[in-house]
């Protein structure tokens, strides 16, 4: 194994001194010799100009398409002078680059009706149900609405605006304040009074900063669309009338009728931060959203111009009350009925402003990623880590009896990893699933005794000397009814309506648990857990799922409360799955990471905004790789976005695991895909080996389907996506391949 290790080594220090010498290096497929025979390796796909992808953008120079306000109320700020119109609570101001930034549209243009150029200036759109009458008429109100009042007073670098709405009756307090290169707007919960009929549904703020009529200014919108899409001004067509709207932290799932949470999913990726964008001229002008309270009852918000005029917005909107439909009887009948409560929140949400090399979805991720405080990792190591999920045990019901399948032992798992540290792998971070009697899918949310059938104590030991890290995998937010450690009466989570979260599977049946029967229940099997030979968790559901649990009356800001609680209690490391943003820093890997955005036809780009945040902070690791259709493709995006390989393995067939609840696993027994480990690694490896631990700090188009990515270690990646080789001066990339270079050589 070492001679292996050693000659791997000698080799990329080969690599290292052709760089110094020639300043490039690409990975070489003769490294492997037998990528040919890697199924779906060489199979390509065209396809760099679809949204998929990054694309090369426009450079043309944005100018100001609106002049100041009639009679502002001029407000002297850090910022500088702040134009306002007191009507209508909007504002502009001018940037470095002399561009002006309004929160409203250019009134002057002809052919507005007037009824929407108020509802484009006013800085709160507000949605209210009407209790008065029995189907709860939802009424939209902006600042001009008649009888509307407004209390107005200027405060240090701000202002403050006390809004009695006129039809509704119902007030709020909004503060805005500039700072040095932000501005910061406030509804603060206690300052609401609805004590009339009418109650809130939800309030939109500021939805026409920064809008663009038709195609006049170039540049474009940036949507958190799972890992991050673009919505370019040029390109959008105007006859789009389905507007994009988004619930932050995918849909809220306490409000429904459905028997299986299963089919309860959203339309395609969700949104994993609250943040959101624009571009006016690419490295020029930039505004970046990031919604820093109320973000759990959020939604982001894309108008497109046949819905509005002729103008592109993006903005978001906070929802207070829901109607939901609530069962009278065993037949089916529902009545419709009103959430009584409002959910609580101070709004908060800060723009920052962006100008020159900026002034772009690169910029916006670096302004997130300094908000959020991300401490750097170091790695021991000089190769990237592999993460490889091995099955243990899976249960599946049978004639009279169940049936136990032991896909994987301890001692096999070893064995794999030990072949591949003999192949030259030595990082390997191995996950075991499935490492109780009950099984992978039947054991939530007990894991507290081993199973002897998966081997010893010293067993469970060497597997974990054989690994840079061992993790068991667990899930404590699900239960299934063929486990036990829960009261199915008291111990379940309910939605508004009463039904419980119920998720069906042909094995099993799983619930959400109430928030205090995960904290007892994680407790007592991370206290059962502790003295074994692992360091540390995989833990599923916890980084993705969100929801209310009515029944006890714990909500969703309590819920984040207790996940971020408990993870800091553990004193293993943690893994956590798809995970939201709230819980980026109790995490110590991030598993499951997405590579796509939801590619509406509506987007134009798929840009890397969520790895550029976390990169050098944690480490990523894709979907498992066992599974990819094109897979020289998706280790280019592997690359590009700077996540790493992921595998499940088992020692016995997968056609052991059909009729259970892991029968999507079709591929996974180690003889039959071991090339395929070995290869795609190695070829991840020979790009993103030389940048661990280091913060992407840039990333560009040189032209569609050719990407040029920036480390702080000045090491640029260059990707050819295309499926010819690409020549740029002295730069040439293969077809489907990388080089890279080093800036300091």
């Amino acid at each position: 194994m070492f001679k292996n290790i050693i000659f791997k080594r000698l080799i990329i220090l080969i690599l290292i001194s052709f760089s110094i010498t020639f300043g490039v290096y690409a990975f070489l497929e003769e490294e492997t010799g037998q990528l040919d025979s890697i199924p779906n390796f060489d199979e390509i796909i065209p396809l760099v100009d679809s949204n998929k992808y990054s694309h090369l953008k426009s450079d043309a120079l944005a100018t100001n398409q609106q002049g100041f306000f009639d009679e502002p109320i001029e407000i002297l700020t850090v910022y500088g002078t702040v134009y306002l119109d007191p009507e209508s609570l909007a504002f502009q101001v001018v940037n470095n680059n002399g561009y002006i930034w309004s929160s409203t549209i250019n009134e002057n243009i002809p052919g507005l009706p007037n009824t929407f150029k108020r509802r484009a200036k006013s800085a709160i759109i507000l949605e209210s149900f009407n209790t008065g009458v029995t189907s709860f008429a939802l009424t939209e109100e902006n600042l001009y609405e008649s009888n509307t009042e407004i209390e107005l007073t200027l405060i240090t670098n701000g202002f403050h605006a006390l809004i009695t709405f006129g039809r509704s009756g119902i007030q709020m307090g909004l503060y805005v304040t500039f700072g040095l290169d932000s501005i910061h707007v406030e509804i603060p919960y206690e300052e609401i009074n609805e004590s009339g009929v009418f109650k809130i549904s939800s309030i939109k703020v500021y939805p026409y900063f920064g809008a663009v009529l038709e195609n006049q200014i170039p540049g474009y919108v940036f949507l958190p669309d799972g890992i991050g899409a673009l919505v370019d001004y040029k390109l959008t067509d105007p006859l789009i009338s389905t507007n994009y709207q988004k619930e932050v932290y995918d849909r809220n799932i306490g409000y429904n009728l459905v028997s299986n949470m299963n089919t309860f999913l959203s339309g395609g990726t969700r949104i994993y931060a609250p943040v959101f964008g624009f571009v006016h001229g690419i490295n020029q002008n930039a505004v970046f959203a990031n919604i820093t309270s109320g973000s759990e009852y959020a939604m982001i918000n894309q108008y497109f111009p046949a819905r509005t005029r002729g103008f592109t917005t993006v903005f978001s909107e906070f929802v207070y009350r829901k109607t939901y439909r609530q069962p009278i009887d065993k037949v089916g009948n529902t009545i419709s009925l009103l959430q009584s409560f409002s959910n609580q929140m101070d709004i908060k949400i800060e723009y920052t402003l962006l100008e020159n090399e900026d002034a772009n979805y690169v910029g916006m991720a670096k302004t997130y990623r300094d908000y959020l405080e991300l401490e750097s990792y170091e790695s021991q190591y000089d190769s990237i880590p592999l993460r490889l999920d091995a099955i243990g045990i899976e249960k599946n019901k049978g004639l009279l009896f169940n049936q136990t399948t032991v896909m994987t032992t301890f001692s096999e798992f070893r064995d794999i990893t030990l072949d591949l540290n003999s192949h030259g792998i030595d990082y390997i971070i191995g996950n075991f699933s499935g490492f109780t009697k009950r099984g992978v899918t039947w054991s939530a949310p007990q894991y507290e005794n081993i199973s002897r059938r998966l081997g010893s104590k010293n067993d469970l030991k060497s597997l974990q000397e054989s690994l840079s890290s061992l993790y068991f995998v667990t899930e404590y937010l699900k239960a299934s009814n063929q486990s036990s450690g829960y009261n199915q009466y008291f111990d379940l989570a309910k939605k508004i309506n009463d039904q419980l979260y119920t998720y069906l599977s042909g094995t099993d049946t799983k619930y959400l648990l109430e928030y205090h029967a995960v904290q007892s229940i994680m407790n007592k099997s991370i206290a059962k857990l502790s003295d074994e030979p692992i360091d540390g968790l995989a833990i599923e559901s916890m980084g993705s799922l969100l929801y209310d649990d009515f029944g006890s009356k714990k909500y969703l800001p309590e819920a984040i409360l207790m996940y971020q609680e408990l993870l800091s209690n553990i004193e293993k490391d943690i893994a956590l799955y798809d995970v939201n943003s709230y819980l980026w820093k109790s995490m110590d890997l991030y598993y499951d990471f997405p590579m796509y955005s939801s590619q509406y036809i509506t987007f134009d780009d798929t840009v890397p905004f969520l790895s550029i945040v976390l990169s050098g902070s944690v480490q990523l690791f894709g979907p498992h790789a066992n599974f990819y259709p094109y897979a020289r493709d998706e280790l280019l995006r592997l690359i590009d976005f700077g996540v790493y390989p992921s595998f499940v393995v088992t020692q016995k067939s997968s056609k052991e695991l059909q009729e259970t609840g892991l029968e999507a696993i079709y591929s996974s027994k180690y003889d039959d895909i071991k090339k395929s480990i070995l290869a795609y690694y190695d070829f991840v490896d020979g790009a993103l080996s030389s940048v661990i631990g280091q913060r992407i700090v840039d990333r560009q188009v040189i032209t569609n389907g050719v990407i040029q990515i920036t480390y702080e270690n000045d090491i640029v990646i260059y990707i050819n996506y295309r499926e010819t080789p690409f020549t740029q001066g002295s730069l040439s990339i293969g077809a489907k391949n990388y080089v890279i270079k080093d800036l300091n050589a």
